[in-house]
């Protein structure tokens, strides 16, 4: 799963409160970079997060706490590199003659990623106190304006994403405009949590709001239920970290862990009991896909249930999968099977007892931390591919705008 996020513990221990000039120079330039891409060029997270992780490179410092959930994801990284080996996706090494061949090795690029991404993770958590505000500032006020901007283009059709494009000496149909807007919101789902804590401690509990509002407006419009969903679901488990507090964070453990350990079998209940059935009667044309996906996937996990079909198995299906089964956990199930879907469960377990840990310090933190990482579940478990680059990487980057934020709640 999400490469970038493996450090998620060790990003709660406590601030360091020297100064950090080169990192802090870093951590600003992602904020700003994030801004941009997050309206103009989505996809652009994937190289934004690994030249941060080779710009904060002379400043990566491991600690004892990285290594278990490191080496959980060095193992998910090691297995699907394996099943290769077995996978109806595997490429004859004979034929790799051009970059564009080498570049399609999702293997190779789940073990760069790991590197890049990491690194940024890793050594943007030594940013300094001032630095982390700094940053999570810039990011935060930003966030508003992204809001702002993506809300207003939805209402007016794309227009303004349409002459922006226009630019480049290219038209863009108006329907193809409005799927790249709504690809910003699926960044301000993530964000949001992060930005919305900034503004708190800045005293600016109303852009809050407006910053909420606008994702929500835009989200509609652009039909990215995927995005209302995990706002929904987050702010629940906010709701539930915040005013219970330890026992809420604990709960939040097997929350996390239980889509790992159940997907399949919870798809193929509701297939013997007629509920699929009933969700196809009721849901509009892309959801009546997606359970057909996840219902083709669940009954082929069968075949293969603990090695699993191999690393991108989920593309040679044809029409009944298309490029991947729109649900992370399944698609675990189905191309790396138990033993894959049983790391990443661990994985995430991992992220959520940090969680139980931040809570001990902050409550506001770990709600904070809590609903961001349910934010980043949901919409993995309802719309991207678990291998897709912008997206692991969009998982570093709200690990690290998590800790900007942390700095304003934390000594």
């Amino acid at each position: 799963m999400t490469a970038p996020s493996l450090l998620a513990p060790s990003i709660l221990e406590d601030a360091p409160t020297r100064r950090t000039p080169w990192l802090s120079g870093v951590a600003i330039f992602v904020a700003i970079m994030t801004l941009l891409l997050a309206y103009l060029a989505p996809l652009g997270f994937a190289p934004l997060l690994a030249l941060a992780g080779l710009l904060a490179l002379p400043s990566l410092k491991l600690s004892r706490a990285a290594a278990p959930p490191l080496l959980v994801l060095v193992l998910l990284t090691l297995w699907a590199a394996v099943s290769m080996a077995w996978s109806p996706a595997a490429v004859d090494a004979s034929k790799l003659k051009s970059y564009d061949d080498i570049e399609g090795l999702t293997a190779l690029k789940l073990f760069l990623q790991l590197a890049t991404y990491g690194a940024a993770v890793v050594a943007l958590r030594g940013l300094s106190n001032a630095g982390a505000r700094r940053a999570a500032a810039v990011l935060a006020y930003g966030m508003v304006g992204l809001a702002g901007l993506a809300a207003l283009d939805s209402l007016s059709g794309a227009t303004i994403y349409q002459k922006l494009h226009a630019v480049t000496g290219e038209a863009i149909r108006p329907d193809f405009a409005m799927v790249k807007v709504s690809l910003s919101t699926y960044v301000m789902a993530l964000l949001f949590w992060p930005a919305a804590l900034t503004l708190s401690r800045l005293r600016r509990p109303a852009l809050a709001w407006l910053l909420a509002g606008g994702i929500i407006v835009a989200s509609a419009i652009c039909s990215s239920d995927a995005c209302l969903a995990a706002l929904v679901a987050g702010g629940l488990v906010w709701l539930l970290v915040y005013f219970v507090g330890q026992p809420g964070a604990k709960a939040l453990v097997g929350l996390v862990s239980a889509p790992f350990v159940l997907a399949p079998l919870v798809v193929l209940t509701g297939v013997q009991t007629g509920a699929i059935a009933w969700l196809h009667r009721l849901v509009p044309a892309s959801w009546d896909a997606r359970l057909n996906i996840w219902t083709f996937a669940a009954d082929h996990v069968q075949s293969h249930p603990f090695r699993g079909w191999g690393l991108d198995a989920s593309r040679t299906f044809g029409a009944a999968i298309l490029l991947h089964t729109h649900n992370a956990q399944l698609q675990l199930w189905l191309e790396l099977g138990a033993i894959g879907a049983a790391l990443a469960g661990v994985f995430f377990a991992w992220l959520a007892y940090g969680v139980v840990r931040l809570n001990e310090r902050s409550r506001a933190g770990a709600a904070m931390a809590a609903a961001a990482l349910v934010s980043y579940l949901v919409i993995g478990g309802l719309s991207f591919g678990a291998w897709q680059e912008w997206w692991l990487a969009l998982g570093a980057l709200t690990l690290i705008a998590c800790g900007w934020a942390l700095a304003f709640v934390e000594p």
